[in-house]
């Protein structure tokens, strides 16, 4: 690995812990436990877009463009991210959108009226961000895109827990929790190891490096966006979203 891109990885690394979304003000709003049952509502239906909702599809994609025959492609991207997206192969669960559906479930919302929610701006542009460079077969830029923003959210997925069982009512190790506890364990954790992986191996010149930051750049301002836009709906009630609020 080159000097550049060993200044490249440590670059990301600080770039994602400083601006980690767990610092957002929506997640010290439900941590705080002052959440309402209609701002968690509102949270839910459009988080689905931000995580839940896009996946496995992106994944798929990008394996079908990545390198054949890449044992960190097969099984840091393909076994350990992929397939436990789309049947819980490690946390032995399931498809990773039907048990987001039961942490709705606990708020009143049906699985119907998930896939009937309509995205904000905001979150919208989060979720066609995850096809835009795995869909164009930029298969680096896309795992670079989600790879290093999503080992790292295992952190603020933590410290939602921990206000879901100490504010909220919550239980661990229940069925309304699951989706919560797996995406703030090893196997979430473990999603991010793919990044600096093909990083090292493929990002050898400075085109390349430039496309990784440029997505890790974007997929950080993307989430924050989604958050903001979230916040603004659900915790300040701003009136520009009342086409989204209850």
């Amino acid at each position: 690995m080159s000097a550049e891109t060993d200044d490249l990885l440590r670059r990301i690394d600080e770039t994602v812990e400083a601006e980690h979304i767990k610092f957002h003000p929506l997640v010290s709003a439900i941590c705080e436990g002052n959440a309402s049952r209609k701002s968690l509502r509102g949270f839910a239906r459009q988080f689905f877009f931000v995580g839940p909702k896009p996946n496995p599809r992106p994944h798929c994609a990008v394996y079908a463009y990545a390198p054949e025959g890449d044992p960190d492609i097969e099984h840091l991207w393909f076994d350990d991210v992929l397939m436990e997206e789309a049947t819980g192969s490690h946390s032995g669960t399931g498809h990773h959108l039907q048990i987001y559906f039961n942490w709705c479930a606990t708020l009143g919302l049906s699985a119907e009226e998930m896939m009937a929610t309509d995205a904000m701006p905001e979150t919208a542009a989060f979720e066609q961000w995850r096809y835009f460079n795995a869909f164009k077969g930029d298969w680096i830029a896309a795992i670079a895109g989600i790879a290093f923003i999503e080992g790292a959210s295992a952190k603020r997925n933590d410290m939602l827990i921990e206000s879901f069982v100490n504010d909220y009512g919550y239980t661990r190790g229940t069925e309304g929790l699951t989706y919560w506890e797996i995406h703030a364990s090893e196997i979430e954790e473990d999603h991010g190891d793919i990044g600096p992986a093909i990083v090292r191996r493929y990002a050898n010149d400075d085109y390349t490096r430039t496309r990784v930051w440029n997505a890790v750049r974007r997929s950080i301002d993307l989430q924050w966006l989604a958050f903001d836009g979230m916040y603004r709906a659900f915790f300040e009630d701003d009136p520009r979203y009342s086409r989204w609020q209850e």
